[in-house]
Formats: structure tokens, sequence, C-alpha cells
């Protein structure tokens, strides 16, 4: 699996889990290992998503992997 493959899976498996669990890093490595990728091809898919904005770290209750939310303010309209 090549790298942005394993980005792609990372990023549906959030989208998938948004509004029905909140993911820790962690679930998401253990679901990408079941699916023959590392630990360390996860991490660096994580952190490639997380610096791009495509996802980020949420802090509320432990840390967890999230799409990252719009509010209303930040698109204002024209």
């Amino acid at each position: 699996m090549d790298a942005e493959e394993l980005q792609n899976k990372v990023y549906a498996l959030v989208e998938k889990s948004q509004g029905k669990k909140k993911l820790k890093p962690k679930d998401i490595s253990n679901a990408m290992e079941a699916e023959g990728a590392t630990q360390a091809e996860t991490k660096a898919a994580l952190r490639v998503l997380i610096d791009g904005g495509k996802l980020v770290y949420s802090y509320f209750g432990g840390t967890a992997v999230e799409i990252p939310h719009t509010e209303g303010s930040a698109n204002p309209q024209s």
C-alpha cells in the first residue's frame, strides 16, 4: 500500500466515524495495521493529513483525531 492510498484510507475511516465515535490515534493505527500498514506508516500518514489541515487533533476528554469543524464565523458571506 503506498503512502497516498494509506492517507485516503485513514481519512475515510475518520470521516466514517465522524459524529459517532471520536477515534484516538491508536484506534486508527490498529485499524490500519489490520489492513497491512505498519504503525510507522500510519503515523506518517496521520502527520501528513494533520499538517495539511485535512485532519486535526482535538483534546476534549482525551486526544482524538477529527475532521476540522467549520464555524459559521470562519466563512463570512460576501
